[in-house]
């Protein structure tokens, strides 16, 4: 008679190399989109969402301590073996079968563009980001601050959902587990805005960034609980979700963000008019991004690039070939949706 011992490793073995499996052929992700994560969302957002803290940062806590409560606890070496194996096991295979194997996910059609389109979609966002920016504090030289705490930015990012969803040809969730991260004072030093919890589902935000930062980030985190899982998608959703919402303060915080990621691209590849646009910029923007600069060195650390480059590698052997620089592929999306404009206003004038 074969031992409990015995099936319980065949069983997480055969379970492990079908995950491998999958990962790497690409098999049964249309029913795992379609059918699966949408419900293992539901399910899970449906439990997350009542507990005002974050599960997933609770998971990440105890997890280790009873890995090492019961290492200790085993005196046979085999048995060791076994719980390394076990505990090592688990946390990808559910990753993968909880929310990465989004990854494989068909991605977004680029394009090719030229410095001049480049240059005229950064100085389109340099006159609707100072636009916004007077429209809101009346005082070109005036910073632009978030009023709201966290809970009412919340309800106010979730409640444009429906009509970006609908933008996007995406279902529409109904729950949004959205929480502060305990972790956030780390995530500042890694470089972290947020992230999403791959097993519980739930969005986190760094509490230590920006608060004019708050309202793209949340909208981001959020993309990739719709299962968005490239970087520049999730970008591009964040911005058209902050866009979508009837509050300015929150517009502008994602027009500033493509502002940044435009300006970034454009200075790379000419950075005369690059230079050029920023002085374009009202007093109170440049206020806003030497916030958000002043963060970014408050926090900075020898080990920062270290931690970069592994995650550089782990979105490389995730589907995203740039790595790290897939954020910034935001910026492709970008110039596609202006011509798109474009090109509507010219049909609907002829």
């Amino acid at each position: 008679m074969i031992s409990k011992d015995y099936c319980y490793f065949f069983f997480t073995l055969f379970f492990l190399f079908t995950t491998l499996f999958i990962n790497k052929t690409g098999g049964l992700n249309s029913i795992i989109y379609d059918i699966l994560y949408p419900a293992w969302y539901n399910l899970t957002s449906s439990l997350t969402i009542f507990f005002p803290f974050s599960i997933g940062d609770f998971i990440y806590i105890i997890y280790p301590i009873l890995f090492i409560y019961f290492f200790r606890k085993t005196k046979l070496r085999r048995k060791k073996l076994l719980i390394s194996f076990y505990f090592l096991s688990f946390p990808y295979m559910m990753f993968y079968w909880s929310w990465g194997f989004n990854y494989e996910r068909k991605k977004s059609n680029s394009i090719e563009y030229t410095n001049n389109e480049l240059i005229e979609v950064t100085e389109y966002y340099v006159s609707k980001v100072n636009n916004s920016q007077f429209s809101i504090t009346k005082n070109k030289n005036k910073p632009v601050k978030v009023e709201d705490n966290f809970n009412e930015l919340r309800k106010k990012i979730v409640k444009s959902l429906a009509q970006t969803t609908k933008q996007f040809e995406i279902k529409n969730f109904t729950k949004h587990p959205i929480k502060i991260s305990q972790f956030s004072t780390l995530l500042s030093y890694m470089g972290f805005s947020g992230y999403i919890n791959p097993f519980t589902l739930e969005a986190h935000i760094n509490k230590n960034i920006p608060k004019i930062s708050y309202p793209f980030t949340i909208s981001h985190e959020i993309a990739h609980q719709y299962g968005i899982s490239f970087e520049n998608e999730a970008n591009f959703f964040g911005l058209k979700n902050t866009l979508n919402s009837n509050d300015k303060v929150i517009n502008y915080s994602g027009e500033l963000v493509a502002l940044q990621y435009l300006i970034y691209d454009l200075r790379l590849k000419d950075k005369h008019n690059g230079s050029k646009l920023i002085d374009k910029l009202n007093g109170g923007v440049i206020k806003n991004l030497q916030e958000k600069r002043s963060y970014s060195e408050k926090f900075k650390n020898p080990f920062e690039p270290y931690i970069k480059k592994i995650y550089d590698l782990f979105l490389k052997r995730n589907n995203q070939n740039k790595g790290i620089k897939s954020y910034n592929l935001v910026v492709n999306l970008l110039i596609q949706d202006y011509q798109s404009k474009i090109n509507r206003s010219v049909d609907d004038s002829s």
